[in-house]
């Protein structure tokens, strides 16, 4: 596994602007070929930094929507469920959960009350309570910083600062610190698979 370089975070930076931007005016911005940039994009991919390309849909302007921000706070044995039944609700742009077990969505109201629309999903008696703020405005923030940007073992989960191990394993990438880490959870994996078999 290479650690990223600047190249590497300014091909993130130019996808994040514009995620169909055509690969040959991203190599003319950054300096290579297409296909060299085609090759880092998909060992970006390889190594999970890159989980998808998706597009912003602004529900607001497409139907009238109502944005809002949605606090759920849910029964301390019910906040999974709420997670759930919150990601599926009609014009969610997002749904985070915070370390005291609250939900919080950011969504596009259609023309209903807060209170139907969540119904519609979700069962109100797994709440302790909700809060609504209509929100006048709201911006993602797109960017990368090269600071604090490495991988971590997912055995010891020591940073990544130079030259790691990088392996398929079960069908998904995983990235090691050193081979002794890689082997341990090979090992360890295929003991598993063993005992399911």
């Amino acid at each position: 596994m290479r650690d990223l370089d600047d190249t590497d975070l300014e091909i993130l930076e130019l996808l994040l602007e514009n995620s169909r931007r055509p690969y040959k005016e991203i190599a003319d911005h950054v300096g290579l070929t297409p296909p060299a940039v085609s090759d880092r994009i998909s060992r970006l991919e390889a190594q999970g930094i890159i989980q998808g390309f998706t597009i912003d849909v602004d529900r607001e302007r497409l139907r009238g929507d109502v944005p809002v921000l949605v606090e759920l706070e849910a029964k301390p044995a019910a906040v999974d469920d709420v997670y759930a039944a919150a990601a599926d609700l009609p014009g969610v742009e997002s749904v985070a959960e915070g370390m005291d077990g609250r939900v919080i969505v950011h969504a596009t109201l259609p023309e209903a009350t807060a209170r139907s629309w969540l119904e519609s999903e979700l069962d109100l008696d797994l709440l302790v309570g909700y809060d609504v703020t209509l929100l006048a405005r709201s911006d993602r923030a797109f960017g990368l910083s090269a600071e604090g940007f490495s991988h971590e073992c997912v055995v010891c989960d020591k940073q990544i600062t130079g030259d790691g191990v990088t392996r398929t394993v079960g069908g998904e990438v995983k990235t090691f610190c050193c081979p002794s880490c890689e082997d341990r959870y090979v090992s360890e994996y295929e003991a598993r698979q063993e005992a399911l078999e």
